[in-house]
């Protein structure tokens, strides 16, 4: 595995290691999210690890059609939820006009139980796809489950 596992896209690229996830967007400065800043993350479709490696998780009653393919089946595509636990220090730190302005408008309050903004934590997106990883798909998801927990992100 190499020391970093880069995901490149077209304005944006996100490397994740050891000590958490680097977002460098097109033209602005880097933005490091420690792993412990970070509450869980979504995946979309849900994962699982099983002995031979990582599978979408099967549910026992199931609305869609037989013959349904997940995005992730059909294009490599998985959607990546990020819960940043207090965006307040993550967005004080970064440096440049630019950068705090992109950093802020992808990261989306998070509602409570009683759908009430809580102003500390925040959800932040990222599309990845599998042929733009430099390593498997395995091995990024065994990361991301090292350091930190995978849990469910319910959208309204």
């Amino acid at each position: 595995m190499p020391t970093a596992l880069t995901h490149r896209g077209l304005s944006l690229r996100v490397d994740f290691n050891e000590a958490g996830v680097v977002l460098r967007p097109l033209f602005l400065q880097p933005i490091p999210i420690a792993w412990e800043e970070l509450e869980f993350i979504g995946l979309t479709p849900a994962m699982e690890r099983h002995p031979d490696g990582w599978r979408e998780k099967t549910y026992a009653v199931s609305h869609l059609m037989k013959d349904f393919r997940s995005t992730l089946a059909t294009a490599g595509h998985l959607w990546v939820e990020l819960v940043v636990r207090d965006r307040r220090p993550l967005v004080q730190r970064i440096e440049g006009r630019w950068t705090r302005a992109w950093l802020t408008t992808r990261l989306h309050p998070m509602l409570d139980a009683s759908d009430q903004r809580k102003p500390d934590q925040s959800l932040l997106g990222l599309d990845l796809y599998r042929h733009r990883l430099n390593a498997p798909l395995d091995d990024l998801l065994d990361l991301m489950a090292r350091r930190c927990r995978f849990d469910l992100v319910v959208h309204d």
